[in-house]
């Protein structure tokens, strides 16, 4: 389980109650990894999530409905797809973006991310997991 499933945990245990888990994107385990390993796990945890909260989960940011109230993103993919994932975000219409470090592969596409955002107005947080630097408080 990576960073995106405890992000989702949080979120549809409501331990951050002003946000909403409408939509799930995983193209891997909903596609060519459905059945190798972790696969039948995520299918089982997606009924479930759906069953209980309604989340809605799907293969690409391109397949979701024009949002009804401010939308926000939470990336937490592979670093090479989040510059690619970033901008369809932007196209998905989202207000803000919360991207999971690194955030992309070089500091050319992260500089390349942010005049992206900064143009369409979208606002943009990093992500950092506290559990691995015990000195930040």
């Amino acid at each position: 389980r990576g960073m995106g499933w405890y992000h989702a945990v949080q979120m549809l245990e409501g331990r951050c109650p002003s946000a909403s888990l409408d939509y799930v994107i995983e193209p891997w385990f909903l596609g060519g990894g459905a059945e190798g390993p972790g696969g039948p796990e995520f299918a089982e945890w997606a009924k479930d999530s759906t069953a209980k909260y309604g989340t809605t989960f799907g293969t690409s940011v391109g397949d979701l409905p024009e949002p009804a109230q401010p939308r926000c993103a939470l990336i937490s993919g592979r670093t090479a797809d989040n510059p690619r994932l970033f901008t369809e975000c932007i196209a998905a219409k989202c207000s803000t973006i919360i991207l999971e470090k690194p955030g992309a592969p070089t500091v050319a596409e992260l500089q390349q991310m942010k005049d992206e955002a900064e143009a369409a107005g979208v606002g943009v947080l990093m992500g950092y997991n506290k559990n691995v630097c015990k000195y930040v408080r």
